[in-house]
């Protein structure tokens, strides 16, 4: 690396870190106010309120990042050639592709940490921030119905359980499948149109058990057995219910085993793929960004930083209905989930390449 790479790096990082520091900022205190009457009409103590946007700042941060990343480029790159300095470096030689690597290189780095914290950090923060928010916002009790339908639980040993129904007062599962997985694949998957939970543990009546080899989609091991107990399971009715969650707070893998499960129980899933696309889909439009915002900042001793920053802001717009308008056509069926996801990347890539082409380089 070289020391002019150094520079636009540091200046680039620079940037970043104050615009998502004053964005989750503005993002915070705008929710803070808008729930202060229900945190105060509930007693809710401080602490809890801190822990609360504790765990609502990886949304936040993920939700922001596009735009800070965009601004990050216009005011590393703009106040660059304010100060003529851009000017020198293609006086020496220095084409805007050969200026834009390092950029580019980090907006790599933010789609791969994007991606990692979706991955690790978002889905645990948001299943506590979800119990946070029901029980000090929503005024949901703490108690659970007594029929939950279409149950979500993420368990132990890579399991996701899925029930169609699930009655707490007798802790039976109704048409319940069982998907586990271990470095990304499926390795056992079981089907049972009842499993219920004595003082024992859990048993399962009506059970159709499958076990995958490493290098085959296809079962090596099939049984349907008429009672068959799960002494593995060692979660608890009230692990099961406490532990519900949404499918955006699942993982990558987990989500997949989710859809799975979802067919086998002849339910659609377009919502859940357009949402599994969309895990690999939405960190990349970080990337695509910069090459907008790369040639425009290029031209700020012409436009001025004002202009700039709203220019920062009306694509940030557009893209966010671009992503909303896909995703709903998405969930709806409307169009592919893959298409739904990465359309909008593609629309605003298309725009960017366009752009950069259109400067003098």
């Amino acid at each position: 690396m070289k020391r002019i790479d150094r520079y636009l790096i540091g200046k680039f990082f620079f940037n970043l870190a104050w615009a998502i520091t004053a964005f989750w900022a503005v993002f915070l205190i705008v929710d803070l106010v808008e729930n202060l009457d229900k945190f105060i009409d509930k007693d809710v103590p401080a602490a809890s309120i801190v822990l609360y946007y504790y765990f609502y700042s990886p949304y936040i941060v993920i939700l922001i990042m596009p735009i800070g990343v965009l601004l990050a480029t216009l005011f590393a790159v703009g106040f660059l050639a304010k100060r003529n300095e851009l000017l020198a470096m293609r006086a020496a030689g220095l084409s805007l592709w050969r200026l834009a690597i390092p950029f580019l290189s980090m907006g790599l780095l933010v789609v791969a940490g994007v991606f990692v914290v979706g991955e690790t950090v978002y889905p645990e923060f948001e299943t506590r921030r979800g119990e946070m928010r029901g029980l000090y916002i929503r005024g949901r009790s703490q108690q659970p119905e007594m029929l939950l339908k279409d149950l979500f639980v993420s368990g132990g040993g890579g399991r996701v359980y899925f029930f169609k129904t699930f009655n707490t007062r007798s802790n039976t599962g109704v048409h319940v499948s069982v998907q586990t997985m271990r470095d990304g694949r499926l390795v056992e998957s079981i089907e049972a149109k009842e499993v219920k939970y004595t003082g024992d543990g859990w048993v399962g009546t009506a059970v159709e058990h499958r076990i995958f080899s490493d290098r085959a989609d296809s079962a090596v091991q099939y049984a349907m057995v008429e009672v068959m107990p799960f002494p593995e399971w060692t979660e608890t009715p009230e692990d099961m219910v406490r532990k519900r969650v949404v499918p955006n707070q699942l993982r990558y893998g987990q989500l997949q085993a989710a859809i799975v499960s979802l067919r086998r129980a002849g339910n659609e899933t377009s919502t859940e793929e357009t949402e599994l696309a969309l895990r690999l889909a939405f960190p990349f439009i970080n990337l695509i960004v910069i090459l907008i915002g790369f040639p425009i900042a290029s031209r700020t001793k012409q436009t001025g930083m004002a202009l700039n920053f709203g220019i920062a802001m009306m694509i940030t717009f557009v893209v966010r209905v671009l992503y909303e308008v896909f995703r709903s056509l998405g969930h709806n069926g409307e169009l592919e989930p893959w298409l739904a996801a990465w359309g909008p990347n593609v629309i605003a890539l298309v725009f960017g390449v366009v752009i950069l082409a259109l400067v003098r380089k």
